[in-house]
């Protein structure tokens, strides 16, 4: 239980950060005859882009769901 928690934990927060890069940077765009990423980080932000904020949703719902299981668990003991 710990350990689904743990990476559930750790999911949540690697989502919900690519998933508000969209909101902070703008997309990186080129106009040239190789246009795409030219390193890593446009890659990230093109990919959290293309995610429509279903990163952002998704990692606040792996973010909390194992709260909710510690708070069940605490009530049943």
């Amino acid at each position: 239980m710990k350990i689904f928690a743990t990476f559930s934990l750790l999911l949540g927060i690697i989502f919900t950060f690519i998933g508000v890069l969209p909101f902070i940077f703008s997309y990186p765009f080129s106009n040239g005859s190789h246009s795409g990423p030219s390193n890593a980080w446009e890659l990230i932000l093109m990919i959290s882009y293309d995610g429509k904020g279903w990163y952002l949703i998704f990692g606040i719902a792996l973010f909390l769901f194992p709260n909710f299981l510690v708070f069940k668990r605490k009530n049943l003991n």
